[in-house]
């Protein structure tokens, strides 16, 4: 009986295997979450200045970002081969909005994916940069055209959507119900404005980074005021996020991937990375574009939204998505038909 059970478990394990072997990476896009920032928005009556732009990315942030292009590098170049030990011109695509979050990101994570000494030489020995340094293009929208990438950078437009399709909900009606009566004494404690739930969570934002950061709040806002305008923040912020939403926020961007899908399956294009450096809400999108929204947290920094496409037998194709190394199950599965990926997000 040991005997049957131990031949079974051996047999099975070897179609298994039989099965991921024939598994064949061929391409892979990548859409990351800038790492830690300053915060956007400043609180007139903190104690603490932040020094530089709003915004602007910080040394965590680099090395959150370094550290996940060393996770790719093993995932793309080490593990699967999709990718060259030394960069070729042609195989890698990268996209970043234009901020200096997101670019100086896609720059770290860059370095990490092609380290020093892996760049080009004019001869043999003789980096033709100081320390073997690979650079790698990265290419950013016009401000007035990178919505696609960014889809609530749109102050009005984005708070004309939410006024049809989210802010009237009764979800939303009784959260800025129970919140209100709070906000003139916070208004007065951090000189912040509130006056909806959009504005709170421009404070929960700030206050968020303050607490990551170790850094007093403004006199007078307790640890109790500041969790109960963080964790508001959030659940306003991801609430936003139907999947209503996604389909008009993140249609262009879901085409795009289909287009890079298409142009690797049907025209043998040498592409076979594309990395879309770009912020929190375009993994939120994505996400809701897919009909499978997130709702338990906002994407942290340097989060990592994979879409890796298989081929598992000749011009036959199966699409798998991963958030932050999780499997991400679609209508059509965790293995999901190329087909019928298109078909979910077109």
């Amino acid at each position: 009986m040991l005997f049957r059970l131990f031949f079974l478990f051996a047999f099975f394990s070897l179609i298994s295997f039989k099965a991921i072997a024939a598994e064949k990476l061929i391409f892979a896009l990548d859409i990351i979450r800038h790492g830690d920032r300053a915060p956007l928005t400043s609180l007139p009556k903190a104690p603490h200045k932040w020094p530089g732009h709003p915004g602007e990315l910080t040394a965590i942030g680099m090395q959150q970002e370094y550290q996940l292009g060393i996770k790719m590098r093993k995932r793309y170049i080490e593990n699967s081969h999709l990718l060259p030990i030394h960069y070729q011109n042609n195989t890698v695509y990268v996209h970043s909005t234009d901020y200096d979050r997101t670019l100086k990101s896609a720059q770290s994570l860059l370095l990490g994916l092609y380290p020093l000494g892996t760049g080009p030489q004019i001869s043999p020995g003789h980096f033709a940069l100081p320390s073997g340094f690979q650079p790698i293009p990265i290419h950013s929208e016009p401000a007035d055209q990178e919505e696609w990438l960014f889809p609530d950078s749109n102050d009005d437009h984005f708070r004309k959507l939410l006024d049809k399709y989210v802010s009237s909900s009764p979800e939303w009606q009784s959260k800025l119900k129970e919140l209100s009566p709070n906000f003139p004494r916070w208004s007065q404690i951090t000189g912040v404005s509130l006056h909806d739930m959009y504005d709170l969570g421009d404070l929960s934002d700030t206050l968020h980074i303050y607490k990551l950061h170790h850094i007093p709040y403004p006199k007078g806002l307790t640890n109790q005021d500041a969790d109960i305008i963080i964790q508001a923040g959030e659940w306003a912020y991801l609430d936003e996020w139907t999947k209503e939403m996604g389909k008009i926020t993140a249609h262009k961007l879901m085409l795009t991937i289909a287009h890079y899908f298409d142009q690797v399956t049907k025209q043998h294009t040498p592409l076979k990375f594309v990395l879309i450096s770009a912020h929190d809400s375009t993994i939120l999108s994505a996400m809701s574009a897919m009909q499978v929204p997130i709702k338990n947290s906002p994407p942290v920094y340097a989060s990592d939204l994979n879409f890796s496409l298989y081929e598992i037998k000749p011009q036959e194709y199966v699409v798998k998505i991963n958030y932050n190394d999780k499997p991400v199950q679609l209508s059509c599965g965790y293995s999901c038909p190329l087909k019928d990926f298109l078909q979910l997000i077109r």
